[in-house]
């Protein structure tokens, strides 16, 4: 045996008999083609040396497949237990084999030999046995990944630092996955695994047939793109080596020269489904263009010229060159357009200012502002959608009963003054303005109602305003220049396997359907557990980001040292601080390309960029806290922003639904979409809530459909970056410019306020037909964390804590600056009367224990005052009974179901709806008062896990959680029951037979106590 060499060839297989050929072969490198191994063998001798092989007949009754003698890898056991690659080396005389066990095959090498038996059955070229040991070019091959990328962002290496703290710089090394191939003996194949190396695909196919080399060859050269149907746009390079600039979401790749066709997914078991999927559209294009003729520049030249799309919209020209050259002259394209929109130009033109008005503002229609470079010919002129004005005629019917209500309650006091003329009666006219706006909700509810069973319904399946029922039609103009879309979703200590990895493999499907119609997308999370979680979940995420080419940053940790993430809930100072970041890279990487920084070693620009801005958020902080953040392209912010939640589910074709209605609405700043619910549990708490969530989004849909301005509720909407950065102010705590507010639970709300008053329109879209779904609470608890969230939202902006009155006052100027916008009135009529629910529901237990004190002790009362029995009553009619009757109408009109299921399907939730509403009084009391008194009131974070549990967990849990409400509820218990006893003199006693006195505070207690216990599945299933 000769010592080993420096090179190694490939073995190749025999099959069915057939002898290899000796035809001696050129050295290839081997290690990126992962040449099957072979494990040493008992008695194989010692570590790092070849085992002596059988003869052939051995070989052969083993079941055996013998190699040609040429020298591969082999794996052995180092005394150190790890494994290690060897290589051996023929004799020299060249007549020494060496043979690999059918055994030595591992998952691997099934796995690529099926993959390729399932997609290289149109290989027409069969291998030439004279060619040698080297596989034919002309055949395609397979590649599998079977080691992930690491480092390469802004992070710390643990390996490098067990601190978990850089000592120098801000990044990590970047160390590039490994993949094995089949054929396993084809040095053609080494080109391809050094261009999908950069894609990081799971798998990879090559594919050389007269079907791709006919498609291909029809491509004139001056496009960039194969069309193989209406919905399918797949991108043509000029070279093998330009794959790495590839659109990944398309999952495909054309090359001109050779005639190739390149297949690439993000799982390995989509494979074979792709190849199906591509060769069905493919032979159906090259059927339907047969007739076409092929550019003579095609036929003359394999070397095509093409136009390639960047990433980001950047267009380059792949000149024409004689058959033979080595190289494509690349020149940029005058004119190219970016996709992005950084931070704005000072040449940048900006919205006109809206005038603000002096007094109150009665504008319905919102005000369209023209494109500069409109063109009426090619459908480019902003569309004016019509304003539905049944809306403003249901919130002005509901405004005009409240304020019947309130005056008739003046007449009662001035018909008892004329009785009794003792005008201290007129000291309640002081609570009129409280009356109004707790009961300008319930009159809205009774107009609406009456309006689902005997309004108009046609506006529920048009277009208007501020709804879209139908999907926008196609228009050139922007589907032949799709803007790129950047997917936001802001997550924490979420299950990565359970809620993560779902949400985003849904949106990788509605990416791929994007890229295939001509767009680009990518995924921005800002993750604000990475820094917070196990190592071990940490590099798991990190992993699967690299693997899914996932932009990503992380700041530290709330109170590490003495860092401070800002906010309640923290959601909004998250993604602040992500485009923070962001913004930051777009103008390092207009730096960079100005100083014309080449990517010579290997580092993209955004990259570069994106460590250039992690330094100077680090010297930014004092160099105390220094941000995590990886794949710099990922990072960019595109001109639209879909915003999603951690357990979310988009439709597989929804983002150029939402590029062209951008394109006809120039103000258009938010299109919220409609949400479905995607169940986990599905008990009967999360199928109760499911059914409210469904019938809370329905009549939003229905306002919206009547001319209601649409709701933005912070997820699954898709926001206008550009309009976002205008409505972006200045936060006077630490100066910096944001877009979201730290200040507010409901930053949502807050942004959709500054949009209005910037011009900007809002719209709900119902067209993608329950394809967005959004998680809902799986427990009790973390719905009544969601209402006391609300709860707390809505006093935010109504009150100013109760310690800043005498110098702001008690009413926010939040509101003030809402109440006297230029926003259509009866969205301040809707909007408000929202908000003030609440403090209605709030209200409930203790109105019911005043009513109780006052009409049992004082039962000769003013007639203005209204008994809390009453109240009852016209709740009970208008929610319960007119709603679920109008709800039920409603489905049945539109045509979404059937009246009989319909009136079965809300009659079994009344139940249901009257234990958890009739509970949530405390529980909102507590978040109002809270803020109020500038109480620092914390929720956790939602649970979007099944989590089971025992009837142990629940009643340590319950007493826990809800031992306030408990202490209130039997304390009035036994008020009731010792004023009902002989326990206090007899003219202070309430008897138990005055039922409308007792009646509401009952049904009040009994609800709060009945709430944890008869809503908690794991309790009422009494599992221990």
């Amino acid at each position: 045996m000769t010592s080993p060499t420096s090179y190694s060839s490939y073995a190749r297989t025999t099959i069915g008999g057939r002898s290899p050929p000796t035809t001696p072969t050129t050295p290839v490198p081997m290690q990126s083609l992962g040449v099957p191994h072979a494990w040493d063998s008992p008695g194989s001798g010692s570590s790092g040396e070849l085992s002596e092989h059988k003869s052939s007949a051995e070989l052969d009754d083993e079941n055996t497949i013998q190699m040609q003698t040429r020298p591969v890898y082999r794996r052995t056991h180092s005394s150190s237990g790890r494994s290690t690659m060897h290589s051996a080396t023929p004799s020299a005389n060249g007549s020494e084999g060496v043979t690999i066990l059918t055994s030595d095959y591992d998952q691997v090498d099934a796995l690529l030999h099926s993959i390729y038996e399932k997609t290289q059955q149109d290989a027409w070229f069969a291998p030439n046995p004279s060619a040698g040991a080297i596989a034919d070019a002309s055949l395609g091959g397979v590649a599998v990944r079977i080691s992930n990328p690491t480092g390469g962002g802004a992070f710390p290496s643990p390996a490098l630092d067990g601190t978990g703290t850089p000592s120098s710089g801000s990044g990590t090394p970047h160390q590039l996955p490994t993949f094995r191939t089949f054929p396993y003996n084809a040095p053609h194949l080494v080109p391809f695994v050094s261009a999908i190396t950069a894609l990081n695909p799971a798998g990879a196919v090559l594919v050389r047939n007269a079907a791709v080399t006919a498609a291909v060859g029809r491509v004139p050269l001056n496009k960039d793109s194969i069309s193989l149907d209406t919905e399918t746009r797949i991108q043509v390079l000029p070279r093998l080596s330009d794959l790495a600039h590839a659109e990944k979401d398309q999952c495909g790749a054309f090359i001109r020269r050779p005639p190739s066709l390149v297949l690439y997914a993000p799982d390995v078991e989509t494979l074979v489904p792709l190849a199906a999927e591509f060769e069905e559209k493919l032979i159906k294009h090259v059927w339907r263009t047969r007739s076409a003729d092929a550019p003579r520049s095609a036929r003359g030249s394999s070397a095509a010229p093409g136009v390639l799309t960047g990433l980001f919209g950047s267009a380059v020209d792949v000149a024409s060159i004689p058959e033979g050259e080595d190289d494509i002259a690349l020149a940029t394209r005058e004119g190219s357009s970016a996709s992005l929109a950084p931070e704005k130009a000072e040449e940048t033109s900006q919205p006109e200012a809206p005038k603000k008005s002096a007094w109150w503002s009665w504008r319905l229609q919102p005000k369209v502002k023209p494109r500069a470079n409109a063109d009426a010919e090619k459908g480019a002129a902003p569309k004016e959608r019509k304003l539905v004005l049944l809306g403003p005629l249901y919130a002005g019917c509901g405004a005009a009963l409240a304020g019947y209500f309130v005056f008739a309650g003046v007449s009662i006091l001035l018909e008892e003054y004329a009785l009794d003329h003792d005008p201290r009666r007129f000291a309640l006219i002081l609570t009129l303005p409280v009356i109004f706006c707790v009961s300008i909700f319930f009159c809205l509810q009774l107009v609406g109602n009456i309006s689902l069973i005997l309004g108009p319904i046609a506006q529920y399946h048009e277009n208007s305003a501020f709804y879209s029922a139908v999907k926008p039609a196609p228009n050139p103009a922007v589907d032949n220049n799709l803007p790129h879309i950047t997917i936001q979703c802001p997550v924490y200590k979420e299950s990565l396997s359970e809620t993560i990895a779902p949400s985003v493999l849904s949106v990788k499907k509605a990416m791929q359907t994007y890229a295939r119609q001509g767009g680009t997308s990518s995924i921005f999370i800002c993750d604000d557990g990475m820094q917070i979680i196990s190592e071990e979940d940490r590099q798991a995420r990190m992993e699967f980001y690299a693997n899914h080419n996932i932009g990503w940053t992380a700041r530290p940790a709330h109170g590490k040292d003495g860092f401070e993430r800002k906010g309640k809930f923290k959601k909004a100072s998250n993604m602040n601080y992500g485009l923070a970041l962001s913004l930051k890279l777009e103008r390092h990487l207009a730096e960079l390309e100005a100083a014309g920084v080449s990517e010579d070693d290997g580092e993209c620009l955004e990259d570069k960029a994106m460590h250039l801005a992690v330094e100077e958020m680090y010297e930014e902080s004092g160099r105390k806290y220094r941000p995590w953040a990886c794949n710099g392209k990922g990072l960019r912010v595109g001109e639209i922003i879909l915003i999603i939640d951690s357990d979310t589910i988009v439709p597989e074709d929804c983002f150029r639904d939402a590029a062209r209605e951008m394109y006809e609405s120039p103000d258009l700043a938010i299109i919220q979409h409609e949400s479905d619910v995607m169940q986990v549990a599905h008990h009967y708490f999360e199928n109760g809530i499911t059914h409210f969530t469904r019938r809370i989004n329905k009549c939003i849909s229905y306002g919206c459909a009547n001319g209601e301005v649409a709701p933005f509720v912070g997820h699954n909407a898709f926001l206008r970056w550009s309009a976002v950065q205008d409505a972006a102010f200045i936060d006077t705590e630490d100066g910096k410019r944001k877009q979201w507010s730290e200040s507010n639970v409901s930053e949502d709300f807050d942004l959709a306020l500054r949009l209005l008053l910037g011009g900007y329109t809002l719209r709900w879209a119902t067209y993608s037909e329950g394809g967005f779904k959004e998680g809902v609470s799986l427990t009790v608890l973390d719905e009544l964390y969601r209402w006391q969230k609300y709860a707390y939202g809505c006093d935010e902006i109504i009150f100013n804590p109760i310690f800043t009155w005498w110098k702001k006052g008690p009413i926010s100027l939040q509101l003030r600056n809402f109440v006297w916008s230029i926003a259509p009135v009866h969205y301040k009529i809707g909007m408000m009367s929202y908000m003030f629910s609440y403090y209605g529901i709030a209200a409930a237990t203790v109105g019911s224990i005043m009513n109780y004190l006052l009409l049992g002790l004082g039962p000769d009362l003013d007639r203005f005052y209204l008994h809390s029995f009453e109240i009852l009553l016209a709740c009970t009619v208008v929610f319960p009974a007119l709603g679920n009757l109008g709800f039920t109408l409603l489905e049945y009109r539109i045509g979404h179901r059937n009246f009989f299921s319909g009136v079965v399907e809300n009659l079994r939730w009344v139940p249901f709806f009257l234990f958890f509403f009739g509970g949530l009084s405390i529980h909102l009391s507590t978040a109002i008062l809270a803020h109020l008194f500038s109480y620092n009131m914390q929720w956790g974070s939602t649970v979007k896990e099944v989590e089971r549990s025992t009837f142990w967990i629940e009643v340590p849990r319950i007493w826990h959680n809800f031992k306030l409400s408990f202490l209130i509820c039997f304390s009035a218990i036994v008020m009731m029951i010792v004023f009902a006893s002989d326990a206090v003199p007899f003219e202070w006693q309430i008897p138990g037979y005055n039922w409308s006195i007792i009646i509401p505070l009952s049904l009040v207690v009994g609800c709060h106590i009945l709430l944890p216990i008869v809503l908690n599945p794991w309790l009422m299933i009494f599992s221990y």
